[in-house]
This record gives C-alpha cells, sequence and structure tokens, in this order.
C-alpha cells in the first residue's frame, strides 16, 4: 500500500513535475517496499534544495513504517547510483533535519540503477 502524507503532500505530486530518474526510483522503491508513505515532494524552500526544482529531484518517506530504516536505505544506495562522478553522494539518506527522522531520497540526471544482485530482489 502506497499512502501519501496529506493533501499538501498529494498536491505537491500531482501538480509538479519530478525528475525522470525520480519516478523510476520511486516506481522502484514502491514495488520493492509495499508500506511507503510518502511525506514530501516538491516543496517550495528559501535555500536550494532537490525538493524545490523542476521537476523536483527529491522525496521524503515517512522511516518508522520500517523495521530496520537504515537497511532500507542501504539497499537503495546498493541499487542506484546518485552520480558516478560524484561517489560519495548517496541517493538515500536517513536522517532529521529538524522535522523528524525520515527516508530522504535524491536523484541527478546521471544516476543510475546497478541492477539486482540477490535472487529474490525485485527488476524494474
Amino acid at each position: 500500500m502506497i499512502t501519501i502524507k496529506d493533501t499538501e503532500v498529494l498536491n505537491s505530486i500531482l501538480t509538479h513535475r519530478a525528475h525522470p530518474k525520480m519516478v523510476e526510483l520511486i516506481v522502484w522503491f514502491t514495488v520493492r517496499y509495499s508500506q511507503t508513505v510518502f511525506t514530501c515532494a516538491f516543496e517550495a524552500r528559501d535555500y536550494p534544495s532537490v525538493h524545490d526544482e523542476d521537476p523536483y529531484r527529491g522525496m521524503d518517506v515517512r522511516s518508522w513504517v520500517f523495521d530496520d530504516p537504515q537497511a532500507v536505505v542501504d539497499d537503495i544506495n546498493n541499487h542506484f547510483q546518485y552520480d558516478p562522478k560524484r561517489p560519495k553522494i548517496k541517493i538515500a539518506i536517513y536522517h532529521d533535519v529538524g522535522r523528524g527522522k525520515h527516508i530522504h531520497l535524491q536523484v541527478h540526471d546521471r544516476t543510475i540503477y546497478l541492477g539486482e544482485t540477490k535472487q529474490n530482489d525485485v527488476p524494474i
């Protein structure tokens, strides 16, 4: 089941374009983790942010629905690379920037899907 936090987040998803790499990531993520709750997509910010771009390149997912949110983040980062030219930047981050712990997803024009590595993985 996919859930959206509230009508404000739903509105941001429906009225703003998502980056094609974000769409690819979200499809993969929601097939793999069916208990997904999106808490932020496009959001106007007073500072540079992947949430405040057109198309938007950032989404947040509620973390407390997962038994081990860090394992989810590690799984995502094992399957996607944010930017091969900047390998230290991760596509998924488990953090708190003042709004509570959550999983932050971000993509770049050069984001790549690394493929499935385990027998039970779900291909996209």
